[in-house]
């Protein structure tokens, strides 16, 4: 009998054990997981995968992609371990500096464009509060040519990744980053058109019932505050009045079932024309407000 080591491997062989083995392991999206690691380690586009189906792997690739499968067993996320993921179609650098983006955000993002698009102003200035790997605000500046966006975050590791995908996208002259934070320090730039932000919104006492993909491998402070999941729309509401023009809109993504007292937070702030937006799962996702 062969061992592990005398097995030959095939590309579709090595695909269907490892997506077999992965979900009698819990894991979702097994055969997804296990093309996007096979790709990476040989190089190719997953499409390729089944074009070369009976292609052998090398003992080199077959241990390249074992190391990856191994990573995976102990719940990294894919995203970690391909170093990328793809985000409103580009392509972003990620790593354990920064929170994964999520399909979901598109929805925050692309409601934001939806709105550029009804202002008389070409040049439109945007504040992207907790850029992370910097895929809202880096979105925002590739699809509206004409605008201004200014990122931050508190964190200066994110803030490196950040920079390089706005290289990577063709954006670095017109995104600013600036790193701050907005918790602990003030501050003062103003007139910006709209302020976005996908803030830390888990509770504490959420944190534990997370996927441990989440728990264990992503950064704590962008997705929780350590206290109720509405830390950070306090402080944007407040920061609102100081840092938008005399009209001004602010979007926020909102945790699940958060909508209506992330919007009691800016009502109690004075804002008006308040509404909110869902996701693909039809549940409430983005909240938006207008300051006038």
């Amino acid at each position: 009998m062969k061992t592990e080591e005398e097995q030959i491997w095939t590309i579709l062989k090595l695909i269907e054990w490892s997506a077999n083995y992965l979900s009698e392991k819990g894991f979702d999206d097994a055969r997804l997981n296990a093309e996007l690691m096979l790709a990476h380690a040989l190089n190719l586009k997953r499409i390729d995968l089944y074009m070369k189906f009976d292609t052998i792997l090398s003992p080199d690739q077959l241990a390249k992609y074992k190391s990856y499968f191994n990573r995976r067993l102990k719940h990294e996320p894919v995203q970690y371990i391909l170093g990328y993921t793809e985000f409103m179609g580009i392509r972003f650098e990620v790593n354990p500096a920064v929170l994964i983006p999520r399909p979901d955000t598109e929805v925050l993002v692309e409601s934001v464009l939806n709105h550029c698009k009804t202002l008389s102003s070409k040049n439109i200035s945007i504040c992207d509060i907790g850029a992370g790997s910097g895929c809202i605000a880096i979105s925002l500046a590739k699809m509206i040519p004409d605008s201004m966006v200014t990122a931050i975050d508190k964190s200066a590791e994110a803030l490196k990744v950040a920079q390089r995908n706005a290289v990577s996208a063709g954006v670095s002259e017109r995104v600013k980053f600036v790193h701050t934070d907005l918790l602990k320090e003030k501050y003062e730039q103003d007139n910006f058109d709209v302020i976005v932000s996908n803030p830390p919104y888990i509770s504490k006492n959420e944190v534990e019932t997370l996927q441990p993909e989440v728990r264990l491998f992503e950064p704590e402070y962008a997705y929780t505050d350590f206290g109720d999941g509405l830390s950070f729309y306090k402080m944007i509401s407040k920061l609102g009045h100081a840092i938008l023009k005399n009209v001004g809109s602010i979007f926020v993504e909102v945790g699940y079932n958060q909508a209506e007292a992330v919007k009691k937070i800016f009502e109690n702030d004075n804002y008006s024309e308040i509404e909110s937006y869902k996701d693909y799962n039809g549940i409430e996702r983005v909240v938006k407000v207008e300051r006038r």
